[in-house]
């Protein structure tokens, strides 16, 4: 009786182990990214797509709403920072 005991107290130490390997793995975002079929980037990346400064892309997408928080990661959907572009920003004056 003692050694299914044992056993019994290994398998639920082995899962409580296995879940906490799961919980510091994070997330599955690529789950989310794929269910969404939407574009997402870190501040860095938006940064280098746009040609911008670091920080003046993190105000940008913080005007335009398009950070999404996962626990500690930030990302950014490029699909609202396109529309906030394309309705608050204008083009060049008299078009060179």
């Amino acid at each position: 009786m003692i050694v299914a005991k044992r056993s019994k107290e290994e398998r639920e130490e082995e899962r409580k182990k296995e879940l906490l390997r799961t919980l510091r793995r994070g997330p599955d975002l690529d789950r989310f990214i794929d269910e969404k079929k939407r574009n997402f980037v870190s501040y860095a990346q938006g940064a280098r797509m746009y040609s911008m400064n670091y920080y003046s892309f993190v105000k940008l997408a913080k005007e335009a709403g398009a950070n999404i928080r996962i626990k500690k990661n930030v990302v950014i959907d490029l699909e609202l920072i396109e529309k906030y572009l394309e309705n608050n920003c204008e083009g060049p004056e008299g078009g060179n």
